[in-house]
Formats: C-alpha cells, structure tokens, sequence
C-alpha cells in the first residue's frame, strides 16, 4: 500500500495493523505535523469521509492499495469548523421552530425527540465557538455582535435559560416551553451564528 502525506511519501509499515481507523490513528500520531490536523483522506483515489461513527473500523487495509492525507494548521481546520457551524446553527433556528411547533401542535414523544435533538446540538455549537476562541486565540468578546451585551452575559443567560427550559420540561408545561423556545432561545441562537461567522473571519 502506498501511503503519502500532503503529497509526500511515507514510509511505513501496516503488517500489525487490520483497518483504515487504526492506520489512520498511527499516521496522525506519528507522521502528521504538531499544529496540524487531518483535513482531507483519499482512499484508492477516492475521497473518504466517515457516513456513521467510526466507519473506518471496518474498512480492510487489504481493499486500500492508495491512501492519501492531507493536513491544514491546527487555525485553519479551526475556521472551516466554524464556517460549517455557522451553516449549522441557521439549520438549527429552523429545528428549534419546528420542535416548539410540535410541542403545541404534535404528540408528545414526537416533540420530546426532537427536543432532544436541539439541545444536542446546541451544546456542539456554543462549544465549537468556545474550542475556536482558544484555537485561534481571540477574544470572544470581539466576536460578539456591536452593541451586544458581555461574552459572561450572553453565555451566563443562555445557561440560565436551558436550566428554566430544563425544569419546565421536567413540569410538562408544554406551552411555555414552546414560548421559551420561540421568543428567548431562538433569538440567541440567531445571535450566536453572528458570534461563529464573525469568528470564522478571524
């Protein structure tokens, strides 16, 4: 198997090794340079990106004859995180419309599902601004929107609001549950996707 990194070869040897997720973690760990990450890996010529977790696993090093990595700075992988985020917290003002329509309007266990999603993903948005801000080594508060309130502020009233959106869940009080959601969440949310595109432009 011919194995290369940012175009250059690599001499190594996979004979103790059965999969592509093990290879890759011996590649990252001893060939791939401090201050860089994995962006982009070729198999066979063919751009591989993981469908479910840890797909990888079960991939052959007997079905790769060609495997190509390629790095970017630790900054810069930091950047493209945040320019997806961004995408990804407009997909979430939808979800979080959507879950406090079902909340008024669908069952129960519907509702709960997606309720659950949210709040997954929420937590992966306010951490990946988090993570960038020690990546890139800026100031959240020069991300903020102008005129907005303190980076301790924002971030103290969000975690005050999931806590309130926690307890009325907790009570069933469905309907204001859907009005958090609608009127204070969703607001911060949208003001949170200013903070990931403003720092994505760092």
């Amino acid at each position: 198997m011919q194995v290369s990194i940012n175009e250059k070869p690599v001499p190594v040897n996979f004979s103790h090794i059965r999969n592509l997720e093990e290879a890759l973690a011996e590649l990252n760990d001893r060939f791939v340079p401090p201050g860089e990450q994995v962006f982009q890996i070729r198999v066979n010529g063919e751009f591989f990106s993981e469908r479910y977790p840890r797909e990888s696993r079960y991939v052959s090093l007997k079905e790769i004859n060609t495997l190509e990595i390629t790095t970017i700075p630790d900054t810069q992988m930091a950047r493209v995180i945040l320019a997806e985020a961004g995408v990804q917290a407009g997909v979430l003002c939808q979800a979080i419309a959507q879950s406090a329509r079902l909340f008024r309007v669908a069952s129960e266990e519907e509702a709960n599902h997606y309720f659950a999603q949210v709040l997954e993903a929420l937590r992966w948005l306010l951490l990946t601004g988090e993570h960038a801000c020690r990546v890139l080594q800026v100031d959240l508060v020069k991300a903020l929107p102008p005129n907005g309130e303190p980076e301790s502020h924002y971030l103290k009233r969000m975690q005050d609001l999931l806590e309130e959106m926690g307890e009325i869940h907790e009570d069933l009080d469905y309907v204001l549950l859907a009005d958090l959601m609608e009127y204070e969440l969703l607001p911060m949310v949208r003001e949170w996707q200013e903070v990931l595109e403003n720092l994505a432009r760092q």
